[in-house]
């Protein structure tokens, strides 16, 4: 929760640590003196449209005026996340989530596609190529992105991802299962009811986490 009384007081020390007056300050931002008075006193925060202005002539982060103190570089990217995490729904980020497990999966498909298909040597390695390139841009966004514990939380999420690892596996089992002549109604029986005991488990544990 912001406290306006802080982040007034910290936006004064700044703007006499410049040696800018209010009038000053507030020429500079296109505002009244009287805001920037405000401000000061706690009374009223500035407009969103004014935060990175401010901040500029302020020179801290947008986060440290938040904040009203000024913060290290890891707490800064905390505090970031955090803002961000309470502009961002959950069911956006469980949305964002399902997003990048579906990639994750179209880009495994991509990438095994050679084994599974009869296609000439240039574009099966087109095929992998662009497969790991798929699974790697995923990786890197799902590390990267905001919210990560918050999306794998989701019991959606949960159940996607063990379809989606059933599935992979189911995938990478099928050439040899060719081979070996096994029927695929048999290969399916085979991976769907261990992945109907892991949805299963999946949802014990969520239910028992949402007890807690």
């Amino acid at each position: 929760m912001m406290d306006q009384q802080q982040i007034g007081v910290f936006i004064q020390e700044l703007r006499k640590g410049r040696g800018m007056t209010q009038q000053e300050l507030a020429d500079r931002l296109g505002v009244t003196n009287k805001a920037v008075s405000k401000w000061e006193k706690g009374r009223s925060l500035p407009d969103v449209a004014l935060f990175e202005p401010l901040c500029g002539e302020l020179e801290i982060s947008i986060p440290e005026l938040l904040a009203g103190r000024r913060i290290d570089a890891e707490a800064r990217q905390q505090a970031a996340e955090k803002l961000l995490m309470e502009s961002i729904s959950r069911g956006k980020l469980v949305g964002l989530q399902a997003f990048l497990m579906v990639n994750t999966l179209i880009g495994v498909v991509l990438a095994l596609s050679p084994l599974l298909l009869s296609v000439e040597q240039p574009l099966s390695w087109l095929l992998l190529g662009f497969g790991l390139l798929e699974c790697a841009l995923v990786v890197y966004f799902d590390c990267s992105l905001p919210g990560r514990e918050t999306r794998r939380q989701s019991f959606a999420v949960r159940v996607l991802y063990t379809v989606c690892l059933f599935f992979t596996l189911g995938v990478l089992n099928y050439p040899a299962s060719v081979r070996e002549g096994i029927p695929l109604r048999t290969e399916i029986l085979v991976f769907l009811l261990p992945c109907l005991l892991a949805l299963l488990i999946q949802f014990v544990v969520w239910r028992f986490k949402r007890s807690k």
